[in-house]
């Protein structure tokens, strides 16, 4: 008999094949005999873990987008010197946005069918941005009111490159939250650039203040 553990692992596995394949496909055109082939399984054998193709497809949408969340949450600042590195590093157009994944997302919680379950995945979306927002507010020293308007504002410029791959929207985002950084943590333009920088862009041999 298989223990807990081992079912648990296998149900993972299952979600995070299940939901590539789906990526690859779309919902309409994914079947259980699609599912099973990227399983390395037998369409009944489903039934040993899910009650319903529906519930598969809404656990393993909700399973490898907290996945995908943890992963950019891994690499987010601890400390307000982070905090420009970090939107650099984001705003890597070479880097992988999940656009496959980020797509189907919105499809399966678009869907008539689906939609309340994605309304529910949005709920605790927002507390675990809450949570880390929390968490961050002691070592950034800025409310955690003001970090989860950050947080929130840099989902959506990912969710919406990863959709639509539209790169001067992208940049404009992301100016747009380095702005919000210089206001939350009051940074000096002439500090964040450089001395040498600053003055080249406003045609001065001294900062304003120096005399």
């Amino acid at each position: 008999m298989i223990s807990e553990a081992k079912k648990k692992q296998k149900k993972i596995e299952i979600m995070e094949k299940s939901f590539a394949r789906y990526c690859e496909t779309g919902l309409r055109d994914t079947g259980i005999k699609d599912l099973a082939e990227a399983c390395g399984m037998t369409a009944p054998n489903f039934y040993s873990y899910f009650d319903s193709l529906d519930q598969l497809i809404i656990e393993a949408t909700e399973h490898c987008m907290i996945k995908i969340e943890n992963e950019i949450m891994e690499s987010a600042p601890k400390s307000k010197e982070d905090i420009f590195p970090f939107i650099d590093k984001m705003f890597d157009l070479k880097r992988d946005f999940h656009p496959a994944e980020y797509r189907f997302m919105y499809q399966v919680f678009t869907t008539p069918r689906f939609h309340e379950f994605g309304k529910t995945f949005r709920v605790r979306q927002f507390e675990r941005y809450r949570s880390y927002a929390e968490m961050l507010e002691p070592s950034l020293g800025v409310s955690w009111y003001m970090i989860l308007q950050w947080i929130l504002s840099l989902e959506q410029a990912i969710n919406q490159f990863a959709l639509f791959e539209n790169a001067t929207m992208f940049i404009m985002q992301k100016i747009h939250l380095q702005n919000m950084a210089r206001s939350m943590f009051k940074v000096k333009l002439e500090d964040l650039l450089g001395d040498n920088v600053y003055r080249a862009l406003n045609g001065m041999d001294e900062k304003p203040g120096d005399c």
